[in-house]
C-alpha cells in the first residue's frame, strides 16, 4: 500500500531555519525516517513538500483519486487555508 506524507510551507527548511526553535533535524532526515518506518510496516511511503498551496491541493486530489491514505502536515496553512480545510 502506498501512503503519501504531504508537507506544507517551510518544512523544506528544517535544520537550517531557526534550529534553536525547530531543531537540527533536516528535511532529508525526516524523509528518511518516514520511508524507513513505512518500510518496517510494509508500506510504500512517498514524502512530498511544497511551498505552493495549489500544488498541495493537487496532491490531495491525486491521493483521493487513488484512494491512498495521506499523512498531512499543512504547516501554516492549517491556520488560514479554507482550501486545505475543505
Amino acid at each position: 500500500m502506498k501512503v503519501y506524507v504531504l508537507n506544507g510551507p517551510n518544512l523544506g527548511r528544517l535544520g537550517s531555519r531557526e534550529p534553536d526553535v525547530y531543531g537540527a533535524t533536516t528535511y532529508r532526515d525526516l524523509v528518511r525516517l518516514c520511508e524507513d518506518t513505512g518500510h518496517q510496516l510494509g508500506l510504500e511511503v512517498e514524502v512530498r513538500q511544497t511551498d505552493a498551496e495549489y500544488e498541495l491541493v493537487a496532491w490531495l486530489h491525486q491521493a483521493a483519486d487513488e484512494a491512498a491514505p495521506v499523512v498531512l502536515n499543512p504547516a501554516a496553512w492549517s491556520h488560514y487555508s479554507y482550501t486545505i480545510r475543505d
